[in-house]
């Protein structure tokens, strides 16, 4: 059995990132994307390719295609807040389970790109690159990938991210986050994930990729999460 991963089509690999630009607001409602030769350059993909993606996002109302001129950002897909926003340890004390926190790894790197992109800031500016284990009762629940700018957030700690993030910067920096943009899908684990699961690979789990903005409108980090399914779900309750 083949214990990787299915790999994603190129055209939704595009797809996916014109619609996490949109979302970010690096294409803002009325922009004009790049043509198709300049998207299929950037891929390194066949036009053909390029229009796969550009098609199903016109279908879906999201892009806008007039002949002659260009194909624009009709509007973002839609989000909606469904939840009060909790951190992990507060939800952890909350159902009566003691919350902890490994940090894994807590490094400086350069801003690619897309990390970049996520956070607002230049690419080459310095970053946090963290990753972190949490815990409920000792079993891991949760493991996470974040990136948080360095200008931004000069006095992050190893002490401070094996506590609460959000408690820190609201307790104590009296930054008040406003809320969290998350972007969810199901996933075959990596192999070190899966070890620390104590999981098989072929097991699907969550995977988060999740943005949190303060009330001010600034970026606090980007975190990718893999969600010990089979013993932690990300529950929601929607009210009217």
């Amino acid at each position: 059995m083949n214990a990787r991963a299915p790999k994603i089509a190129q055209y939704k690999q595009i797809q996916n990132d014109i619609l996490d630009k949109i979302s970010t607001g690096y294409y803002k409602q009325n922009d004009t994307i790049p043509t198709e030769l300049e998207l299929a350059k950037t891929y390194n993909v066949s036009r053909v390719t390029v229009r796969r993606a550009t098609d199903n996002l016109v279908a879906q109302g999201i892009l806008l295609r007039t002949p002659g001129v260009g194909t624009f950002v009709n509007h973002n897909p839609t989000t909606q807040k469904i939840a009060t926003l909790k951190g992990f340890t507060q939800e952890m004390l909350e159902l009566g389970i003691k919350p902890s926190t490994k940090v894994h790894n807590f490094s400086l790197k350069k801003a690619d790109d897309k990390i970049a992109r996520k956070l607002n800031i230049n690419t080459d500016d310095m970053i946090y690159y963290i990753e972190r284990i949490r815990y409920g009762n000792d079993e891991p629940f949760v493991f996470e990938k974040t990136y948080m700018s360095v200008k931004s957030n000069p006095d992050i700690s190893i002490k401070i991210l094996e506590g609460s993030k959000y408690d820190y910067m609201e307790k104590v920096k009296n930054m008040k986050i406003d809320y969290s943009y998350h972007n969810t899908c199901p996933i075959l684990p990596p192999k070190e994930i899966a070890e620390l699961f104590n999981i098989d690979n072929q097991t699907p789990i969550i995977k988060i990729a999740n943005t949190t903005f303060f009330e001010d409108g600034s970026i606090l980090d980007y975190t990718e999460l893999f969600f010990n399914s089979p013993k932690y779900q990300l529950n929601y309750i929607r009210s009217r």
